[in-house]
């Protein structure tokens, strides 16, 4: 009989540093080459070499390559998907030592001589060898080692169960790779009348507090969505500052009223979203000079847990208005005081809005080809909403000064299985089995914090709900889509139950390796137990 590859603790971890070593920083040529890596991984397992048709590709629209692989049980129809994304964030945090951020071992030397990267806590990490630093570690290659060894056990024991692994890009940016994932899956599901029961996900846990080495499982995701707005002022010379509006003075008030409010918040039991901030908010000008600024655009990032896209916006709209309200009202107090006029309203309305308005006044062929345009002279998605509302505004000049609301791209949906039976029934034998076997503590949380692909694998709501979305996001349906209507078809509960990690997105950024290596291989098999 063959050896197996990837079943001692030992092996994990050789796999792991594999994984690892292959830098993969979102949008390089790394993250690129890694969809042949993981093939070749694949390929060396007998079932794969038997059933090569069983590895698919998706191919993303920035060029990326998602890779599914389906293992298919000798009977069942019942499916549990294993979701993994292999992008990291960057590593430039790691100044000198970039080359060796990827590879744990060297890393761990360097660490022992320049503590001053870490801090106290991760220096006794690092001193009493409990974890493994890199980037990419914990975040998430560990996900796709677990994966790719219990895929490799159900092609050897033949489970009676349907295992798809699915491992993405472009997790870290836009989710690129989960988004087109799901069409494949919902096409697999259709081919071959797969009964998806699972998805789950090993996603790293966030610990909650220090030198915590406890394990948490997630029975959802928090959504994140990004509304903006663009304020179009009325350009002057800064010495006649009342024969314009500033669009900065403008959006001062919006950012008053919009950041850190916590009427935005949502809770669920114990848990509340963060409240919203601003992630940019800068005026249009692109050189310096004397005149007052007109355009000023802000993105602000809102965290979801029930609320749908039609709520947020409404909320959202609501408070823009009153923050239009209260800035007209201070400027005419300050122009009265002036003796000076004030006879022009800041008219406020929505993307949609804006585009009606636009083709009723200048057509529809002139006002496409302006959006078109105004989208290729960026590439950069979350900038292309903003574009196009300034693109249209500068076309409808006559109702500025002018404030106008949108979405701006990406959008990920809140998932959430707390209320399913059967997920609460493992849930609870995750804690058992960490509890008896391994001394450890597990906790539940409703909603992981750090957004993921889950995001794209759960929908319960009505499809119309997302139609203020789509009417809204300027460029969705042209460069970003969301496949709502394949999300849900292959919905299920979703799971995250990943290994324990610290520091995500810092230097110190660490997995527990006997949490990885030992431990958890043992969870997820139980998990899937729990469905044949």
């Amino acid at each position: 009989m063959k050896k197996l590859l990837w079943q001692t603790s030992e092996d994990r971890q050789d796999l792991l540093l594999r994984l690892v070593n292959h830098q993969t920083v979102t949008n390089t040529e790394g993250e690129l080459t890694f969809s042949s890596f993981v093939k070749q991984l694949l390929l060396q397992l007998n079932y794969f070499q038997s059933n090569k048709s069983h590895i698919y590709s998706a191919q993303t629209e920035d060029d990326k390559e998602a890779i599914i692989a389906f293992y298919q049980s000798p009977t069942s129809q019942k499916t549990i998907t294993l979701i993994s994304h292999y992008d990291t964030v960057g590593v430039e945090d790691y100044s000198v030592f970039q080359n060796e951020s990827t590879d744990p071992e060297a890393l761990a030397e360097i660490f022992k001589q320049y503590n001053n990267y870490l801090s106290d806590e991760a220096i006794e990490d690092l001193n009493n060898e409990t974890y493994l630093f890199g980037r990419g570690t914990m975040d998430m290659k560990a996900g796709l080692m677990l994966h790719l060894s219990l895929i490799e056990l159900a092609t050897v024991e033949a489970w009676d169960i349907n295992l798809i692994l699915i491992t993405v890009p472009d997790e870290e940016v836009n989710s690129s790779g989960m988004r087109k994932a799901v069409e494949v899956l919902a096409q697999l599901k259709a081919q071959y009348k797969l009964d998806i029961q699972l998805h789950l996900n090993s996603e790293p846990t966030f610990q909650q507090s220090g030198q915590e080495a406890a394990h948490y499982i997630y029975s959802g995701s928090i959504g994140k969505i990004m509304p903006g707005v663009l304020c179009y002022g009325k350009e002057t010379h800064v010495g006649n500052p009342f024969e314009g509006v500033s669009s900065n003075y403008m959006m001062s008030y919006i950012n008053q009223a919009i950041e850190y409010n916590t009427d935005f918040k949502e809770t669920f039991e114990h848990e509340s979203t963060p409240v919203p901030v601003s992630l940019m908010s800068k005026d249009n000008k692109e050189t310096y000079d004397v005149q007052t600024p007109f355009r000023t655009y802000s993105l602000y990032n809102l965290f979801l847990f029930k609320k749908m896209p039609n709520q947020v916006y409404r909320q959202f709209i609501d408070t823009v208005i009153h923050a239009v309200e209260h800035c007209e009202n201070n400027l005419l107090k300050i122009l009265e005081a002036e003796n000076l006029p004030f006879e022009t309203k800041i008219n406020v309305l929505t993307y949609e809005q804006l585009q009606d308005y636009a083709i009723q006044h200048y057509g529809e062929s002139k006002v496409t080809n302006i959006i078109d345009e105004a989208i290729k002279s960026t590439t950069e998605i979350y900038l292309q909403g903003v574009v196009v509302v300034d693109a249209l505004v500068q076309l409808c000049k006559e109702i500025t000064p002018a404030v106008v609301t949108f979405f701006a791209t990406p959008y990920y949906p809140a998932v959430n299985a707390s209320n399913d039976e059967v997920i609460n029934t493992t849930i609870d034998h995750v804690k058992e089995t960490l509890k008896v076997k391994y001394n450890r503590k597990s906790h539940h949380i409703h909603y992981f914090n750090g957004i993921s692909d889950s995001s794209y694998l759960k929908f319960d709501g009505n499809l119309e709900q997302m139609k203020v979305y789509e009417r809204n996001a300027p460029n969705f349906n042209r460069t970003y889509t969301i496949p709502f209507k394949d999300i849900k078809a292959i919905s299920a509960p979703t799971l995250l139950c990943g290994p324990i990690g610290k520091d995500a997105h810092k230097v110190s950024e660490r997995l527990h390796k006997s949490s990885a290596f030992e431990e958890l291989p043992v969870l997820l098999k139980g998990i899937i137990q729990q469905f044949l």
